[in-house]
């Protein structure tokens, strides 16, 4: 095959959310040294000067060091104003005749591009589409049936973390995202209304930044400010810290790709008490690695949260599996094989996927 070499562009690390967490532990993998990667960020989180230059400055670059690599490997979602930064050296690729992956972090919501012209544009010239679940597959396949660009499957990978005793947790719940409709934390807070004085040695704490002030009123005009905490946005030790004595992880979500943060939670043996989100139910075994409740159902996800609470030996049980789990499915050297026979397979004379 050669010494094949492979551009990543994407959102710069320094940015929270799915995509910038993916291309860090892409980084750690043996597929990043193996296919020499280079990884060019184009989009950070800072003010909109920041933001301008950054992206910028990355396409500039991209005119001086494409040439180099085999692979464009594109992490996007059909968002214009991504597709629009990205779009110069999207053309470059086409132009120099690279092969071109759209790794696409987005699901649900792919019904909403269908007319997305320039999203359809980059698809049908790109030489391989990946997709965060084989649910999302499915639905490309029949929201998109005038693409013929291949498809495939890569589930995000799962950073190995030190094993937490179960004897360490703490009766901690937590709630980790971007708070917004969307995520849905008002679920939780209408459910820890309901159970939350049944159990006055539990706490809750909603770690993440978005509509921040909104809930913090509902949460008090509930009567619930004694038991819930809003922490703002955190990251490193501060949020390793919470994720370690936690006990519970909720996720509400109407709407996701391939959640990330429970990944997370499994790697550091929290039970997940969610709804059937995004891909999601590629995965869930419910009442083994999760408890399952419906969307908007929060009186539902009371009963879960109380079940998982008021059961000790089912919530070890619960965390120990789940661990278990997530390294046998989604651990680093899982995912990083599947992205070296991905790329072994765009860079073979066949380029049959």
């Amino acid at each position: 095959m050669g010494n094949k070499r492979v551009l990543v562009v994407g959102s710069a690390e320094q940015s929270a959310g799915g995509v910038a967490s993916v291309i860090r532990l892409m980084k750690n993998m043996p597929a990043w040294k193996e296919f020499n990667c280079y990884w060019l960020g184009t989009q950070i989180q800072r003010s909109y000067l920041w933001k301008l230059w950054y992206a910028v400055k990355a396409n500039i670059l991209a005119i001086f060091i494409i040439w180099r690599y085999d692979i464009v490997h594109f992490h996007t979602v059909p968002d214009r104003i991504c597709l629009v930064i990205q779009m110069p050296i999207f053309l470059l690729a086409v132009l120099g005749r690279k092969r071109i992956i759209m790794h696409i972090h987005m699901g649900n919501q792919l019904k909403n591009h269908t007319q997305n012209r320039l999203f359809l544009w980059c698809l049908k010239r790109a030489n391989l589409i990946i997709l965060l679940a084989k649910k999302w597959q499915k639905l490309f396949q029949e929201e998109y049936a005038d693409i013929t660009t291949p498809t495939t499957v890569l589930y995000n990978a799962c950073e190995e973390v030190p094993e937490v005793p179960f004897e360490e947790k703490e009766n901690i719940i937590i709630m980790a995202a971007y708070f917004n409709e969307n995520k849905a934390p008002d679920l939780l807070l209408k459910a820890w209304q309901k159970i939350g004085r049944q159990h006055p040695d539990w706490r809750v704490y909603m770690l993440g930044n978005g509509e921040v002030e909104r809930y913090q009123r509902m949460a008090k005009e509930m009567g619930l400010a004694d038991t819930v905490t809003f922490t703002g946005y955190i990251v490193g030790k501060e949020k390793e810290d919470f994720f370690r004595k936690a006990c519970i992880l909720c996720m509400c979500s109407y709407e996701e790709g391939f959640p990330m943060v429970v990944l997370e939670a499994w790697a550091y043996s929290i039970c997940v008490v969610t709804t059937p989100v995004g891909g999601l139910p590629d995965v869930l075994e419910d009442g083994r690695n999760a408890l399952v409740f419906d969307f908007g159902n929060w009186e539902g996800m009371a009963d879960r949260l109380s079940y998982i609470i008021e059961h000790e030996g089912t919530r070890k049980n619960m965390a120990d599996y789940s661990r278990i789990f997530v390294y046998e499915h989604f651990s680093a050297d899982t995912i990083s094989n599947e992205m070296t026979a991905i790329y072994h397979s765009l860079t073979s004379k066949e380029h049959d996927i």
